[in-house]
């Protein structure tokens, strides 16, 4: 009995030290699992602040410009949409502002210069934005404010600051800066950010004299015009594929045959619903893009047309001057798309004249002069047209390989109605003479215009006097009239009824001194 009650004591003795060891290994894999678990949590934590620092860093990134170091388009719409929906009855102003001679900045003191400018612009938005309002850098020549309830007064004070602070920037060159303002209109939620911005633009283009006042509203009348520019741009595809672009050749005159010798190619618009529209209508939509590229295009492959159409039926081709907007002098693709076009109508180059715009030319850079050098080296004729109508320097004819310059109309109006201005107009075409050019002026309206130019010198006249633009149809059945029937010279061709006047009054002079 003892000895089977020694037995129960052991074995309850053993199965309490099991039970210890037991507790005991627990307790130390317990101990280990809580120090992983610490080193594991402490390592999440470790990875969780570097990737909100990483995510922190690149949200920088994306919404930050790159030069400026203000925010960008994205911080804008992002911030712009955040005050929009916090304060829902609040009132919103949008500014969108570009540094106007930001082209000439670059061109005479280099891309570096006009970083600067633009990294001297964001610190200025920096001191001068007002409470409530955002800021960013939208693109490369575009910035943005957007003012929460913010008065007339105040935006415009803002403006005033943003202007004054640019024109101290530099005593070597002016900063001049456009401003447009855009009221947003609730009931008008379906309008973009980047809509409105482009409105700011179209209210900057509507500013008249920017030394008076560098700001304009954008308003209904400038949103119809928007509109119906943005519907035109659409529809310019689809008008170049069915033709609706039109040619139209004015004659240009020889002052010393009065025959026809050549014509300008002007362009016009048949637009349904409006009838045949000027160029006035079209062409500065097109030009501030890069419509202009194709309509030219068009407009270079129709003449070639006409031309190859003249030699087909044994008529003798004349030249025809088609413009080149400034925007092709910025590289030599188009000089190839000439030449592609000269060889695919088997057209001569002395058929086409190249009629380089005097604002694309005048202070051009080195790159410009090169590809007018290019074009004259392959065999182009080239002149100069509407010189005279900024400020046209004398260099431009000794510094530009150039056949000829056209005068503008606005030049022969200013200066045929005085003896300085006749006298400026004798001796330019004097002097071009002497460079063996040719000398041509537009907007020749009058008999009296077209005698003076005769007697000066000049080689061709341009105007209504003569003919207005014509569709290829009516400029053929012209040139095969006699011209001569149209316009008289002002010499005097004594007739016989003339001479016998003459002869009776010097019978009775004769008479008298007997």
């Amino acid at each position: 009995m003892v000895y089977v009650l020694g037995l129960i004591i052991l074995v309850l003795i053993g199965i309490i030290i099991f039970l210890a060891y037991q507790l005991n290994t627990k307790e130390h894999h317990y101990q280990y699992k809580n120090r992983k678990i610490a080193s594991m949590e402490s390592s999440y934590e470790n990875k969780i602040q570097e990737l909100q620092t990483t995510i922190k860093e690149l949200n920088d990134t994306a919404y930050t410009h790159t030069v400026t170091r203000i925010g960008n388009i994205d911080y804008f719409i992002d911030r712009c949409n955040s005050l929009f929906e916090r304060y829902p009855n609040s009132a919103f102003t949008i500014v969108g502002f570009s540094i106007s001679n930001m082209g000439k900045i670059n061109q005479m003191f280099g891309p570096s210069e006009g970083d600067k400018v633009m990294i001297h612009t964001a610190e200025i938005l920096k001191a001068c934005a007002p409470s409530g309002s955002t800021y960013a850098h939208v693109n490369s020549n575009l910035f943005g404010i957007l003012f929460r309830d913010a008065d007339e007064e105040d935006i415009l004070r803002t403006i005033d600051t943003i202007t004054f602070q640019l024109k101290k920037y530099s005593p070597t060159f002016a900063v001049t800066v456009s401003f447009g303002i855009y009221a947003i209109d609730k009931e008008r939620t379906s309008d973009s950010l980047m809509d409105i911005m482009n409105c700011t633009l179209l209210a900057q283009k509507a500013i008249k004299d920017p030394k008076h006042q560098n700001y304009a509203y954008f308003t209904e009348e400038l949103n119809r015009t928007y509109n119906e520019n943005r519907q035109m741009s659409q529809e310019m595809e689809e008008a170049l594929e069915q033709h609706k672009f039109i040619v139209y050749l004015q004659p240009m005159i020889s002052l010393h045959s009065y025959q026809i010798i050549s014509a300008e190619a002007l362009i016009r618009w048949d637009y349904p619903g409006k009838g045949i529209l000027s160029p006035y209508a079209f062409l500065p939509l097109f030009e501030s893009s890069t419509l202009i590229q194709k309509l030219d295009y068009y407009v270079w492959e129709e003449c070639c047309k006409v031309i190859r159409r003249w030699i087909d039926n044994k008529i003798t081709p004349m030249p025809i001057a088609m413009n080149i907007s400034p925007i092709h002098l910025q590289s030599t693709t188009f000089i190839d798309t000439l030449e592609k076009l000269l060889k695919s109508y088997l057209i001569s180059k002395d058929l086409l004249i190249l009629e380089l715009p005097e604002r694309g030319v005048a202070n051009a850079s080195k790159e410009v002069g090169e590809i007018i050098g290019q074009l004259k080296e392959r065999g182009f004729t080239l002149c100069i047209d509407n010189f005279g109508s900024v400020h046209s320097p004398l260099n431009l004819l000794k510094d530009y390989p150039i056949d000829r310059i056209k005068l503008d109309r606005s030049f022969l109006n200013r200066n045929v109605n005085s003896d300085e201005g006749l006298t400026i107009l004798r001796y330019l075409i004097a002097m071009a003479k002497e460079l063996d050019l040719t000398v041509i002026t537009e907007g020749v309206e009058s008999m009296e215009q077209a005698n003076f130019l005769t007697d000066i010198g000049c080689d061709i006249a341009q105007g209504y006097f003569f003919a207005k633009p014509l569709t290829v149809r009516l400029f053929d059945q012209l040139n095969k009239s006699m011209l001569r029937t149209l316009y008289r010279p002002s010499e005097y061709y004594p007739t016989f009824e003339d001479f016998e006047k003459d002869v009776d009054i010097l019978t009775q002079m004769m008479q008298r001194v007997g």
